[in-house]
Order: structure tokens, then sequence, then C-alpha cells
């Protein structure tokens, strides 16, 4: 197969990773920019790469802890689905479940956020594919409340190929329930084109406000806010801790067919030109002034930095002494003349502070019409 044989000739190359960006105002609490060897597994300490097959949806798909479905290549996540004889339904495919667990605290904000790109394939070749970006309650599969009573988030959802996201809340029960299962509270945003260059999507849980109801977690394609759900509009607290305060955890996956999309057709592509591609994930929080102040950067933590001496100021500015005061005006008669008016007590002209452009994290990479490994911009 043409990828066996791109995956022999990469085994020895490492790719170099993408890095998570810096969001002013939140530290970086985790990460994964998927760096290590061309067409390994992504990293067993941080994912649990799924094996089975269950049909949750009307899926097709197979899930499969395979190279051929699950890999890294040049520095990012790839997930593709393949047309398989040997599976249940005659498709297999890519899913990972993060080791990694998230619980959002009371009184700041927490953004969970990936960059993502899609295949290129046409929209009339990807009927059925179905690739995803979600967090799951860690209830679901530590012997707890299971799904939706877990709780879901929905970050990115795509289907059949169309230029739109989707993004949904699942809770409570199912069918019916406060979250309408199994649709769940959704929304959606339309694309001019959602196939190329590494796209951020994130949702921002947040618990700033001082009562529950107030409470959101909202959804974005870039900076683009397209769907939010409070805790008023799900008015009970313990449904609402389910989405905005419980324990979750990270999923990418790839499905193939199933109730929402419909099922593959003989048309439908497989393999890079219809998955998904993931640059990184990171899992971030707020920090209030005083923290932020005592601590500096931090690049992976889960707990604060060494505080820093912050760099020395440099002296102030002394002013040139004043001149001497003007002459008194004659006392009696018109003024003859007036003194020269002295100079300004502040005789300086501070140079404007420069703005310097930010630089775009996107790189112009049209995913997957380059062939295998880091793009050159």
């Amino acid at each position: 197969m043409f990828f066996l044989a791109i995956l022999l000739c990469s085994l020895a190359a490492t790719g170099t990773a993408w890095n998570a960006p810096e969001i002013p105002g939140f530290r970086l609490m985790w990460h994964d920019n998927f760096g290590g060897v061309d067409g390994s597994l992504p990293d067993t300490s941080k994912w649990n790469i799924q094996h089975w097959y269950q049909d949750h949806n009307g899926d097709h798909q197979e899930y499969r802890a395979s190279p051929e479905n699950v890999h890294i290549m040049g520095g990012s996540l790839h997930i593709h689905p393949w047309r398989d004889p040997t599976a249940v339904k005659g498709w297999t495919s890519g899913r990972i479940e993060s080791t990694y667990t998230l619980t959002p605290p009371p009184g700041v904000k927490t953004i969970v956020q990936a960059g993502i790109a899609l295949g290129t394939a046409p929209r009339g070749t990807k009927q059925g594919i179905w690739p995803a970006f979600w967090l799951l309650g860690d209830s679901h599969r530590t012997g707890g409340p299971i799904w939706p009573a877990c709780g879901e988030l929905d970050i990115m959802e795509h289907v059949n190929g169309e230029q739109k996201t989707y993004a949904a809340v699942h809770c409570d029960k199912s069918p019916g329930g406060i979250c309408e299962e199994k649709k769940g509270i959704s929304g959606s945003y339309s694309h001019s084109n959602t196939a190329t260059g590494l796209t951020s999507y994130k949702v921002v849980i947040d618990r700033t406000p001082e009562f529950w109801q107030e409470e959101s977690v909202s959804f974005y394609v870039g900076d683009e806010l397209f769907h939010k759900v409070t805790g008023a509009q799900i008015g009970d607290l313990e449904v609402w801790k389910t989405i905005a305060w419980n324990k979750m955890f990270i999923i990418f996956n790839v499905a193939v067919g199933g109730d929402w999309p419909g099922p593959p057709r003989e048309y439908t592509l497989e393999g890079r030109a219809v998955g998904m591609q993931v640059g990184y994930v990171a899992h971030y929080e707020q920090q209030d002034p005083a923290q932020d102040a005592a601590y500096g950067p931090c690049n992976e933590c889960n707990y604060p930095n060494i505080p820093q001496v912050p760099p020395p100021r440099p002296p102030p500015r002394v002013p040139a002494p004043l001149p001497a005061p003007a002459p008194p005006l004659p006392p009696v008669g018109p003024p003859v003349g007036r003194p020269p008016l002295p100079p300004g007590r502040f005789p300086y002209n501070y140079p404007p502070i420069p703005e310097v452009p930010l630089n775009p994290y996107e790189p112009p990479y049209d995913y997957p019409n380059l062939p295998p490994g880091r793009p050159h911009y």
C-alpha cells in the first residue's frame, strides 16, 4: 500500500512539532504538539489509542491502534480512515483519548484549543466522513455516569465535507432531556473554505460569574464566537456541573457513517484526502493579575514557575531646571513690551512606541496537497 511505502521511508525521520500559542492572561497547563518519529503512534503516556468496534450511532468504522490509521508525520497527528474488507463494516479509522484530564476551576476561564486541518478532497467525495474534536466527562470511563449524563462538549465536528463547523453540548438523559438528546444543544459556523490551512478550534468555559446561572460554555472558530450555552439555559445545577465543573478528557477521531452523516458511498474517498491533521492541542487556565505579576511564563506545567525577579527599571529622567522667571511688568502705565514666554516645563519629545505586527500562527499549508512532512514557509 502507498501509505506503507511512505511509512518505511520515513521511520528514521523526526518531525518538527508545532507549538501551542501563548494566550495573554492565561497559563498553559498541558499540551501535546505531537513531535516524534514520523510514522510512529502518538505518545501512549499521553493518549489511549482506541482499538475496538461498537455501533454507537450507526458507525461503519472499526477503530484500530495502527499507524495506518493514527500516526505522527511532520510534527503533527494524522488520523486517516481506510476501506478494509477485514473490518466489520468495511472501514477502519482512528480515535485517541487523552490520559490527561482537566477540571475547570471556579473563578477563572478555562480554554481547550487545537490547531486542525482537514483533508482537501471535494465535498462530493466525503459522504459519511465525520472528523471531531471533543471533551467527554471522565466518569464515562471510570465507572460513574455514562453518556450523556457524564456531559460532553463537541468543540469541532464536520460531516460530509460541508463547509461548516458544528459544536454542541450533550447532557442529562437520552432520548430527550434538558439537552434534547441525541441532538444536543448545537450551533454551527459557515466557512468559505474549511478544508485548507491550520485552523484553531476552542471552547471557553467561563466560571468567573458569581452565580452559576451566568456561567457559560462558548465555542470558537479562530476568534469567531459562534455558539454559547449558559447555566441559565440548562436550568439545573447538577446537570450544569457535568458540563462546566466536572473532570473531562480530550478526544480526536474520524468516524465513518452514522445516524447524522449517513453511510459512506462507493464514491467516498479514503486516506489522507479525507483525514484530519492536528498540529497541537492545549489546555489553558486564566490567571489573576497578582499571580501573573509573581510568576513568569510557563511553557508546560501543572504548577507555578519559580518566582522571577523583574528586570531593573531605568532610572527616572530628571527634567532640566526651569529658567529664571521673567522680570515683572512696570506697575504703572501700559507695558511697553512683554518678554518671551519661558520654555515649557516638559521640553521632551518622547518618540511613539512602535507597534510590532503580530506573527500569524497559521502557516500557508494546504493540507493534504503537499508531500508528507513539515510544510516550508
